[in-house]
């Protein structure tokens, strides 16, 4: 049985449980975004004790299943795996977003673009040291969320949503991929560990037919 709570994660129950639908089992990836800043104008990361207070206070009714540190490896969970969390846009009579699998965890990266952590800028999230990704990984991958992107990693802050794949695939799904929402995160993401990339298929060789035109 997986574990309701993840391991090593620091444990703030939000209460307002509630199951999800079924279906196949998906994982969200959000990043916090919360400042603007640019490639001219970095700003300095908002400490993630900040985060972790807010999504435990004033921001309950939005908080994810894990706040993650990419920066240290630190987690905190406000709701247990079992549970729909509200951190998507749930339209009335469409999908029911936050419930629409038999597990929907919903993952909010410490980050925003052009973050300054000490001297360094980060433009992308998988930039950073991604620290406890392993782990992260693992515990949502043993609740049934297979290790894929069915609509494509994020690679930019474009969105691009299909509501068929939607329903029928479980896995990563970046917030900028989910039927109803409007926001373009994450923008990118870690690759996943221990999972080979498909070898290139090797071009085919283009040969003159025999006996050719000039025999």
């Amino acid at each position: 049985m997986p574990e309701l709570w993840m391991p090593g994660a620091t444990r703030l129950d939000v209460g307002d449980h509630a199951p999800t639908d079924g279906g196949p089992a998906k994982a969200i990836a959000h990043i916090t975004w919360d400042k603007n800043a640019t490639a001219a104008k970095p700003v300095d990361l908002v400490p993630y004790t900040s985060l972790r207070s807010y999504f435990a206070g004033g921001g309950a009714g939005m908080a994810p299943h894990i706040l993650w540190d990419p920066f240290e490896g630190h987690f905190t969970q406000f709701v247990p795996a079992n549970s729909r969390s509200k951190s998507l846009v749930d339209q009335a009579g469409g999908t029911r977003t936050n419930r629409a699998g038999s597990v929907v965890l919903q993952v909010e990266a410490l980050f925003f673009p052009y973050c300054r952590v000490g001297e360094t800028v980060y433009a992308k999230l998988s930039d950073t040291p991604c620290k406890g990704w392993a782990e992260l990984q693992a515990w949502v991958h043993s609740w049934g969320v297979p290790n894929a992107w069915p609509m494509g990693k994020p690679a930019d802050f474009t969105s691009h949503r299909s509501e068929s794949v939607w329903e029928k695939q479980g896995g990563w799904y970046g917030h900028s991929q989910v039927p109803e929402n409007q926001h373009q995160d994450p923008g990118s993401w870690p690759d996943f560990i221990g999972i080979k990339a498909a070898p290139a298929k090797p071009s085919t060789p283009k040969y003159e037919p025999f006996p050719g035109a000039s025999f």
